[in-house]
């Protein structure tokens, strides 16, 4: 593996800060994006045991190329079979067995696989196969819903049968976790839809810290006579420059539950492929920069921290050297500085040249977006709260 070092320095206010030397910080992953449920198997062989080894042997794999075909672009798909390795049990964490059903000489079960991400993404970038690294940030879906155009939007109320097909909705997310309320009386007194409407953002982060969520995503549907018109919009400005702007139209089946579960669907799906395609990376390649970082204190420190772990090229950083105010990263990333700049600049960080022709890394409160030209977050854009409405 070619490496290239790139001596870059920080300059942010110096206070004293201490903090342990030659921790490893890596992106946390999802477990759910590294498992595969559902799968079947049903061996025939000479006997219970030879057919229960082969099924496990089997299931396993197969639930391998599930793993595999949903971190990766669909142009290697061709490529996917070749890698799967026969030490299958290497790459496994644990298995789950369920409807186990045996004879003499045949075996049959549903499996569910947990496979090690850390041994999967071995294994494709030893390949050279691009994948995504890591799972979104978890997300509040807000279902706000109009019955016509004209109609005021609604939330909570017993005739939001938009919220309903969220709450049972069958459609898996495996790259965003999506979280949705549950209408219940304390979420009633957190956030209504005139607060989402105008765009509450104090008070739909107290809704998504119940729920434990980290964004929140306002998706709102408009019935307009036969067709459903779908649209998504971020609140707050970290989820908007991973999950930008959609719309769509859904035309009514005839039963307005099946076609409100299939908008879901279609939903998640988008999110899914946004995220897979935001985040694909190809790391045959790695590159590392020495970081001096200055902060002023613990909280300064970790806000840094949780952005640059959210950048998907970067595969780990960790921590050389502190002294009072003054911390000394070393942080391996794929592919180029260019990228690096802009995945940076997306995340709320921000990546200047000097005169010296030493960088300077520092925390910004809006979102910059560089790729395919400069614009500011708020620039020409409606809002999520306008939108709403």
């Amino acid at each position: 593996m070619k490496k290239k070092t790139i001596l870059f320095a920080t300059v942010l206010t110096a206070v004293l800060f201490g903090a342990s030397a030659g921790r490893a910080q890596t992106a946390s992953v999802d477990s759910k994006m590294f498992s595969a449920g559902g799968v079947q198997v049903d061996v025939t062989a000479a006997n219970a045991s030879a057919a229960r080894d082969q099924a496990m042997q089997d299931g396993q794999k197969k639930a391998l190329m599930v793993v595999m075909e949903r971190v990766t672009p669909s142009y290697v798909a061709e490529q996917l079979p070749e890698l799967v390795p026969d030490n299958i049990q290497n790459y496994v964490r644990d298995v789950r067995v369920m409807n186990e059903k045996s004879s003499s000489v045949r075996y049959m079960a549903t499996l569910e696989v947990r496979f090690d991400p850390d041994a999967v993404r071995e294994l494709l970038r030893q390949n050279g196969v691009p994948y995504v690294r890591t799972s979104g940030k978890p997300l509040l879906i807000l279902p706000l819903y109009k019955r016509s155009p004209s109609a005021a939007p609604v939330l909570w109320s017993e005739d939001n049968a938009w919220l309903r097909a969220w709450l049972n909705r069958t459609a898996e997310s495996y790259m965003v976790p999506l979280f949705v309320p549950m209408g219940e009386l304390s979420d009633l007194q957190t956030l209504n839809a005139e607060q989402v409407a105008r765009g509450d953002l104090d008070a739909a982060r107290a809704l998504a810290k119940r729920y434990e969520a980290e964004g929140i995503l306002i998706v709102k549907l408009v019935r307009r006579g036969n067709t459903f018109s779908v649209e998504g919009r971020a609140m707050d400005e970290t989820t908007a420059s991973e999950i930008p702007n959609f719309d769509f139209s859904v035309a009514f089946s005839g039963n307005t539950a099946s076609t409100m579960a299939y908008a879901v669907k279609k939903v998640v799906a988008h999110l899914e492929n946004v995220w897979k395609s935001e985040q694909m990376v190809q790391f045959n390649e790695e590159a590392s920069l020495v970081a001096l970082v200055s902060v002023s204190d613990l909280k300064q420190w970790e806000k840094i921290k949780s952005r640059l772990e959210r950048i998907p090229i970067v595969s780990s950083f960790y921590l050389q050297a502190a002294r009072a105010g003054v911390l000394q990263l070393t942080v391996f990333f794929a592919e180029n500085l260019e990228r690096l700049q802009r995945e940076m600049n997306k995340r709320m960080l921000t990546l200047d040249v000097l005169p010296s022709g030493v960088f300077k890394l520092g925390a910004s409160e809006t979102v910059s977006y560089l790729a395919g030209g400069t614009k500011k977050s708020g620039d020409g854009m409606m809002s999520a709260a306008e939108k709403a409405r």
